[in-house]
């Protein structure tokens, strides 16, 4: 039998005697069309939205967060003297891949405006100054206003802003949390205090100023997060630090080796035993896990709808094997070999797999497209937005087409398409020649 006879009669097994193509082996082709397609939307939706999701954060974000811990000596050993920030921010500037390395300080305050409620922030003091990468990309998240890191001003998100009820130039009250606990704890001491005397006395002593900031920039909440950032010395004013820092936040040259690189610096003799990194992985990493995990579930799920268009082609095999029987009879009778009966019902469901995922991907391809024109058209016909930007934080769908991902869809789908068919070709291939042609 030449080599190209399986092809053209499964061509011709595909094509009925009165219609260009079956309505069976049609609705085969859209089942692999409806699963590559599917698949090619949601993982493109899903890698851009993993893609953006870690540019939101490397935004904002340090890269490395140095922090410095009292260490207690042993009994007996000489007491660990710790490491001056300044001495340990020049040692890191001159490590290599270091973009940049400032001081700053953090911790958490209460903000207050006139007579509204206070609201809980994370406040961080910077250093003004060109050389701090954080603040070159904080500036991308400006909505209005301008940086004065030099006096008594303050950074607020849009987000913030609107709780508060406070616009640009206003003026805020700044208190820090451990103040405040403090002052608790006194009032807590006055109120058991047996001798009201004495009470009223601690009662006057606890006196908490806050410090009044001028709102000089508001920054977009939804890209750049909740925080507050004021001067490195007013926040070293409000957390009581004298001329010392709770951190020094670091800017990589590459922000993927943030891990690999705060381990080489933990493991080297130069590096201080006070002082330890926090990198933006371990900041973020759950909900980066999160997302990949969730990735995971969902291409495993989808892959569901691939095989049931590889079972609509396996019941296509059967239907056309049960159809074609006294052919196969006859080419068995003739000396076809059980390898080329069963290469025609391959090539039969390759070329349903290989129609239905072009198919798919072109489907695909055009459905990125119009995501977003789509999902605004959805979003009036049904009163519901599905790709929410208070939750997902990008005010447009993203995509991101990987060759790697498209491959793997498409190889998939071809190989589950001809295993399905596998198993009633190779049924077909045992047909007994006598029995076939007597039927």
């Amino acid at each position: 039998m030449p080599s190209s006879a399986p092809l053209f009669l499964a061509l011709r097994y595909l094509r009925p005697r009165r219609s260009f193509v079956s309505i069976i082996t049609l609705i085969s082709v859209l089942g692999v069309t409806l699963g590559v397609g599917v698949l090619v939307v949601v993982m493109s939706v899903f890698k851009g939205w993993q893609v953006e999701f870690k540019k939101l954060l490397l935004g904002f974000e340090p890269h490395v967060v140095l922090m410095q811990d009292r260490i207690e000596a042993p009994p007996g050993a000489p007491a660990i003297q710790p490491r001056n920030w300044r001495d340990f921010q020049k040692q890191v500037l001159a490590l290599p891949g270091v973009l940049s390395a400032t001081p700053m300080a953090e911790n958490a305050a209460a903000i207050r405006f006139g007579d509204s409620d206070p609201e809980g922030v994370e406040l961080l003091g910077l250093k003004d100054g060109a050389d701090n990468a954080l603040l070159t990309k904080l500036e991308r998240h400006r909505l209005e206003g301008k940086f004065d890191l030099r006096s008594d001003n303050i950074l607020l998100s849009d987000r913030l802003a609107k709780k508060l009820g406070v616009k640009l130039g206003d003026t805020v009250s700044v208190l820090a949390a451990d103040n405040i606990r403090q002052m608790i704890h006194d009032l807590r001491a006055a109120d058991e205090e047996k001798d009201s005397a004495k009470a009223k006395a601690a009662r006057d002593e606890i006196v908490v100023v806050p410090k009044e900031l001028k709102i000089t920039a508001i920054l977009r909440g939804d890209t750049a997060g909740d925080r507050c950032y004021t001067p490195l010395f007013v926040a070293q004013e409000l957390f009581n630090l004298s001329d010392d820092v709770t951190a020094i936040e670091v800017e990589l040259v590459d922000p993927d080796r943030a891990d690999e690189l705060a381990s080489q610096w933990m493991y080297s003799p130069e590096w201080p035993p006070d002082w330890r990194p926090r990198t933006w992985t371990d900041i973020h990493g759950f909900m980066l896990q999160t997302v990949e995990n969730q990735k995971s579930l969902l291409y495993f799920l989808l892959l569901v709808i691939i095989l049931v268009a590889a079972f609509c082609v396996m019941n296509t095999t059967i239907t056309v094997t049960v159809q074609k029987r006294k052919e196969i009879g006859i080419l068995a009778a003739l000396g076809s070999r059980a390898s080329q009966i069963i290469g025609i019902f391959l090539a039969q469901a390759a070329i349903v797999a290989g129609v239905g995922v072009a198919a798919g991907l072109a489907g695909g391809f055009a459905i990125l497209h119009v995501r977003n024109d789509l999902r605004e058209f959805i979003a009036r016909s049904t009163g519901r937005d599905f790709f929410p930007q208070d939750i997902y934080f990008l005010s447009e769908i993203p995509a991101k087409i990987e060759v790697t991902d498209l491959l793997s869809i498409s190889g998939l789908a071809l190989i589950l398409c001809v295993l399905a068919a596998l198993i009633p070709a190779w049924f077909a291939a045992r047909v007994d020649p006598a029995v076939a042609l007597r039927e």
